[in-house]
């Protein structure tokens, strides 16, 4: 079986990414640990904004800390950040993804096999999709 890694990529300000928190997470906790896990990478504009929504909406996920070189980083290689981030980021003309974006992550071998996986789950297809039950 495959074992995946949601990289969320969102934000509290974002209306888009409003309804893909409660879909997320009922998908995430019908999920056994050992099959789905979601982290977190934030384009909030504070760690307080940041954590009040995480701690209101997200349950459980993993998080990459605000001022983590790690989340500008993630932002960076996947190429997923808001687009007023872009200047912030350096990312001009880099920028594949705006936000909400959910990267799947095989962690067998390392690599990105979706940035689909906002669409899988509004559409209820990311069980089924991914081999998730």
């Amino acid at each position: 079986f495959i074992f995946l890694v949601g990289l969320y990529f969102g934000s509290s300000w974002c209306p888009d990414c409003t309804p893909i928190v409660p879909a997320l997470k009922k998908v995430y906790e019908s999920q056994p640990a050992d099959k789905f896990s979601v982290v977190y990478v934030s384009s909030d504009r504070s760690n307080e904004e940041m954590m009040d929504t995480f701690e209101k909406n997200h349950g459980k996920w993993g998080i990459v800390p605000f001022d983590s070189e790690e989340r500008s980083a993630l932002k960076k290689k996947f190429g997923v950040c808001a687009g007023a981030e872009v200047m912030q980021l350096g990312m001009l003309g880099q920028r594949k993804y705006g936000i909400p974006t959910l990267v799947l992550i095989d962690c067998d071998t390392q690599e990105a096999i979706s940035f689909d996986g906002v669409q899988d789950v509004m559409s209820g297809h990311l069980l089924n999709k991914w081999g998730l039950m």
